[in-house]
Parts: structure tokens; sequence; C-alpha cells
């Protein structure tokens, strides 16, 4: 590769970083091309638990406390168990990865990923 190729390909790299970060939430952007099935290192994990899917109204949801999806489901089967369904054959769970306000002031946005 000669040096004038080098340079295109350094500039059309630029380009394209400029170009990703420039539109939203760069954040969020990047967590989607790297981690596209967990949290990044930057995000973190909220479980949401219904113990009995016959009773939707009831909902267990944790702080975002969790550093992966790992660490989610690990606390949702220990709550599982809690309520005798070691097997979750009455009740759900779903972990919500990267939680991005559409505001400043935290209000409104939505999770970046939802896993079941």
């Amino acid at each position: 590769m000669n040096t004038r190729m080098l340079r295109r390909a350094l500039l059309a790299a630029g380009i394209t970083i400029l170009a990703v970060v420039s539109f939203g939430n760069p954040h969020r952007h990047i967590a989607d091309l790297f981690w596209p099935d967990d949290a990044a290192p930057w995000e973190h994990v909220t479980a949401v638990y219904v113990p009995d899917v016959s009773q939707p109204a009831r909902v267990k949801i944790s702080e975002a406390t969790y550093d992966d999806l790992a660490a989610c489901r690990d606390h949702v089967m220990k709550q599982a168990a809690e309520y005798g369904d070691p097997n979750l054959e009455k009740g759900r769970f779903e972990c919500a990865i990267g939680f991005y306000a559409d505001k400043d002031d935290g209000t409104g946005g939505e999770y970046r990923l939802i896993v079941e």
C-alpha cells in the first residue's frame, strides 16, 4: 500500500468517526457496534422481574447497578428462588441495558437493549 492510499484510508476513517460522533449519542453508537449483546463498560443493567405472569402488575425493578448481563441474570434467579420459582416456570424477566436519556434533565429516553 503506498502513502497516498494510506492517507486516503486514514481520512475516510476520520470522516466516519466524526459522522458517528456528530449524530445522536456517540456512546450509544459505539456500544451498538462493539457490544451488541451485552453492556458496554460505561453502561449499567436494570433487572425487571415479574414473579407471576398471571399478575403482570406485580413487577420488581432493580436499580441500574449491574455491570453486565450475567450479573443481572444472577440477581433475577436469586429473586425467583426466593419466590419459590427457581426455574422461572411462573415468572419472567428482562434485563434492560444502557438507559440513554432524550433530555438533559434525565426525563424521557430509552434503553439501548432489552434482553429476555
